[in-house]
């Protein structure tokens, strides 16, 4: 693992303990075993650190959805293909799936990043779009859509990681099915 990669683990690593707004770099340079311009020399400031954390986690959240998926199947194939790669790799990766949604949530954040992170898993976009031009996704924005039906895989994904329920691959797709019954048209 090089330098960089180093101060972008130890950023994860301190941001899930301690939040965004309490994570110090000084805290971060300790953390990575390196010094403070070393940290300087890759990032300008906490800000473009925190931001490239967040690219660096999207690109790879796109990389493991898109894996194997196949954008001639069926509207609703499709749908549950994207979901349950979504499921499952914040199933898998509980500290990504923790920064992730701190840094989307945090008022500290710059919209613009947020929505340029947005843009790394373009395929639900698509995948929306298709399926409202299709008639089998209700009409509306695609990105509150996207939003609604995040909102109910990521609740359970966060009670499945505070141990209040235990997701198995059998009730993921119960859920994703009743995700997509919510929006079919």
């Amino acid at each position: 693992m090089n330098k960089k990669e180093q101060i972008l683990m130890a950023t994860l690593q301190l941001i899930v303990q301690k939040g965004i707004e309490s994570t110090p770099m000084s805290e971060i340079a300790k953390v990575a075993n390196t010094g403070m311009g070393a940290i300087y020399n890759h990032f300008p400031n906490k800000e473009a650190l925190v931001n490239e954390l967040y690219f660096h986690l999207k690109a790879k959240e796109s990389r493991i959805m898109i894996e194997g998926y196949d954008p001639t199947r069926s509207v609703r194939q499709r749908f549950v293909y994207l979901w349950k790669k979504m499921v499952e790799y914040f199933i898998a990766e509980p500290m990504d799936f923790q920064f992730l949604e701190q840094f989307y949530y945090s008022p500290a954040i710059d919209p613009k990043a947020k929505h340029k992170g947005s843009l790394y898993v373009k395929e639900l976009d698509e995948l929306y779009l298709d399926g409202q031009a299709q008639q089998f996704i209700k009409n509306g924005e695609v990105r509150e859509w996207i939003g609604f039906t995040s909102g109910s895989l990521v609740s359970l994904v966060k009670l499945h990681h505070s141990k209040y329920i235990e997701l198995k691959e059998e009730t993921i797709d119960i859920y994703i099915q009743a995700a997509w019954d919510a929006i079919k048209s």
